[in-house]
């Protein structure tokens, strides 16, 4: 399995370029054996992937990836997590902000900056 269990996908009434999903990491997830002995996470490329990926399904994210931006990887999302990611397009400066979190704790955020279609 390559992708997280998405539980619901909430669709910003007031802001047309952001979305919320709620996610539930499973525990067979390929990234998970050897990332790490004994203490499987999910590594922060995947969760960028991730990002990009439902970007681009939900919003109309446009253009190719040319740099990240303000990136933190603040805890570490465990087999089973369930967590919810927010998503914002900017159209004008052509960037994708992140954000993996719960309540509680903050996952990852970022922002991912995308250049014009060629």
């Amino acid at each position: 399995m390559l992708h997280p269990n998405v539980l619901a996908v909430h669709l910003s009434s007031d802001n047309a370029n952001q979305v919320r999903l709620d996610l539930q990491i499973p525990v067979e997830l390929a990234y998970f054996p050897g990332h790490f002995p004994n203490l499987p996470v999910l590594p922060g490329v995947v969760q960028i992937d991730w990002a990009v990926r439902y970007a681009r399904q939900h919003l109309a994210l446009s253009g190719y990836f040319t740099a990240l931006e303000n990136i933190k990887f603040q805890s570490l999302v465990l087999p089973d997590a369930r967590l919810e990611l927010l998503l914002t397009w900017d159209e004008q400066k052509k960037q994708l902000e992140f954000l993996y979190s719960t309540s509680e704790c903050k996952y990852s955020s970022g922002r991912i900056a995308f250049g014009d279609v060629a």
